[in-house]
């Protein structure tokens, strides 16, 4: 059998599977990689997100404090502690995400039904460095950096693109930049799992070959750029069905199936949940993960 039929056949089964996982699973996605170093709350041990993790990494390095916790006024009074005399505090932003009804439409039963809306209301709160706080013994655990091990079917995938952007590892976001053509990915080590980093990885090569001197899949939409877009949300779909079938190929699926299904189902929302949408970027997405395997449609035995 040929190449491409071989191929072709892995994909239509993960293209099933994953049909069949979005409508028959409660999934919930889970980012796979720990950000090193990142701004957290001691309270609660989560990381801060978005302009909050920006914001606060610079006060941590140019305030120069020892660690990247911290904790609110109330919460260090929790702990028995308070903020030491003459300190300030940082701000950060939290969302508050509502749902609202903005109209009426007719489904396709002739029925009427809610149209809903989201409203985001801003909460502002002042956070202090854990070195500016006493009264409180603060424990912080050393996490045992991990190991990475390079997996040969992975890492053959990724020689094997032939116009591969370059990959560089700077911060700690996954990101495949169009106008300067590269993929950014965080520390290999700080990935949970081998599977994981190249799942990610796979991902954004995947949105690497919607550049225009690849498949020229950009220049198609010319509204990408619009976050939570219809067609933005088409294109993470087709980022993360690639991968998938990148992942299967390379035999890692099994490791990241139930967390690529999350994460599509998360971006079908804003397409309604139409079926043709997944037909749609599947079809984009097996040309994607054909041209970086460089399996042509024909000809190869």
């Amino acid at each position: 059998m040929k190449a491409w039929e071989n191929f072709n056949k892995l994909a239509e089964t993960v293209t099933n599977e994953i049909i069949e996982g979005i409508q028959n699973e409660n999934l919930t996605w889970e980012q796979v990689w720990n950000p090193k170093n990142a701004p957290k709350n001691y309270a609660s041990d989560r990381p801060y997100l978005g302009f909050n993790a920006l914001w606060l990494g610079w006060v941590t390095n140019s305030k120069k404090f020892n660690t990247p916790y911290f904790l609110t006024y109330k919460q260090a009074k929790q702990l028995g502690g308070n903020v030491k005399k003459n300190e300030k505090g940082n701000k950060v932003v939290f969302w508050k995400i509502s749902k609202f009804v903005k109209g009426k439409s007719t489904n396709n039963e002739g029925e009427n039904e809610d149209v809903f809306g989201r409203k985001f209301t801003p909460f502002i709160w002042t956070v202090f460095n854990i070195d500016q706080i006493e009264g409180v013994d603060f424990s912080i655990e050393e996490s045992e950096e991990r190991v990475f091990s390079p997996i040969e079917t992975c890492e053959s995938i990724i020689s094997g693109y032939a116009d591969c952007p370059n990959i560089v590892h700077e911060g700690n976001e996954a990101f495949y930049s169009p106008v300067n053509d590269f993929i950014n990915m965080p520390d290999k080590e700080a990935f949970k799992g081998d599977e994981q980093f190249y799942s990610i990885l796979f991902h954004e090569m995947i949105h690497s070959t919607g550049h225009e001197n690849r498949l020229g899949r950009f220049a198609e939409r010319s509204d990408l750029v619009g976050f939570g877009s219809i067609e933005y949300s088409k294109e993470e779909l087709i980022a993360e069905m690639g991968a998938s079938y990148l992942n299967a190929f390379a035999g890692i699926k099994d490791a990241n199936f139930k967390n690529s299904l999350a994460y599509m189902k998360g971006w079908l929302k804003p397409l309604q949940d139409d079926p043709k949408m997944l037909i749609y970027a599947a079809q984009k997405a097996h040309q994607a993960a054909n041209y970086i395997l460089g399996i042509e449609s024909e000809g190869e035995d």
